[in-house]
């Protein structure tokens, strides 16, 4: 609970700066909340996970990184919290698609677009309509990915999530 305490404290400061252009940015921080600098995510799914986080890696050459974490709502949903790195301040679309990312697959669940380089969907089915768990979405066999904007489709980050990620 104060995992998640601190990192609604962390999202709400992000959300209330906003958009900005900052040059002053540090790129070596490696902007996911609550891992020592220079450490990756667990790469494990503990039987009780508080979150799971995955590192976005960049494609085609965009230069865009970041991360998505999946955290377990108190209601059965997942909040689905995507945060990019280098992105232009647009609008991305995201989506979670079948089969990992190598080798591509459909659209199993539309996530929120990223906004000012941030996107939170609250996860509660596919877009079929069929109900999704969090420790369903977490084994899932998918991939995340971010676009560049809505009228281009160019993949510009990903990352396998579920069982594809470990």
């Amino acid at each position: 609970m104060k995992n998640l305490t601190l990192f609604l404290s962390l999202f709400l400061l992000v959300f209330s700066i906003g958009c900005s252009d900052s040059e002053d940015a540090d790129v070596n921080n490696p902007n996911i909340p609550n891992t020592p600098e220079g450490e990756n995510p667990a790469p494990e799914i503990p039987d009780d996970p508080e979150r799971v986080d995955y590192e976005l890696a960049s494609v085609n050459d965009s230069g865009v990184t970041g991360f998505a974490s999946f955290i377990p709502n108190e209601d059965g949903t997942t909040t689905v919290y995507i945060d990019l790195e280098n992105a232009s301040q647009g609008i991305h679309p995201a989506s979670i698609n079948f089969g990992n990312a190598d080798e591509g697959g459909t659209v199993a669940i539309t996530l929120n677009e990223c906004e000012c380089e941030i996107s939170e969907t609250v996860v509660t089915q596919y877009d079929n309509g069929t109900p999704v768990t969090f420790l369903e979405l977490v084994t899932f066999d998918g991939h995340l990915l971010i676009y560049e904007s809505p009228s281009d489709a160019t993949v510009i980050a990903n990352t396998n999530i579920g069982s594809n990620a470990f």
